[in-house]
């Protein structure tokens, strides 16, 4: 029997440990791409919403303004989005998937569904299910237990 008095904290070193283990999986499965889990991250939200700011980004991958300034860059280096501006409003720019973009979250996509089978394929589809099913419960509270955005 585990001792009540430390499950809160063997909780959080078991979550950091897995952050660790499925960031460093991941980056090393996409390296040959020239992409980690951030720019993937990007990549991927572009795809799901369109074009969008960067600051419709930050909120999107709850990111703060210099990382996603850092990401957007490297993936334009990289030619993979483009900054357009946007009609009537000179100052602003959306970042946009190019075609070369688009067929790198391709790639990046299938080797995301590869480690992700490694990661968790010796668990069942129930066992995942509710494993993603409580970490939803569980990043969707803030600080005081309160679903966020109340």
């Amino acid at each position: 029997m585990r001792d009540p008095d430390t499950v809160g904290t063997d909780i959080g070193r078991l979550l950091a440990l897995a952050h660790k283990r499925a960031t460093n999986t991941f980056a090393h499965a996409l390296r040959d791409l020239d992409l980690d889990g951030r720019l993937f991250g990007v990549l991927s939200t572009l795809a799901r919403i369109g074009p969008a700011t960067q600051a419709r980004l930050i909120v999107e991958l709850h990111s703060d303004k210099s990382v996603m300034l850092r990401a957007v860059d490297d993936l334009e280096r990289l030619g993979l989005v483009t900054r357009e501006p946007v009609p009537h409003d000179r100052r602003a720019r959306v970042v946009v998937l190019t075609e070369a973009g688009h067929r790198r979250l391709v790639a990046a996509t299938g080797i995301a569904r590869q480690v992700s089978a490694e990661l968790f394929g010796w668990m069942s589809d129930a066992e995942q299910n509710v494993l993603r099913d409580l970490l939803e419960r569980f990043v969707g509270k803030d600080l005081a237990g309160r679903p966020s955005g109340d």
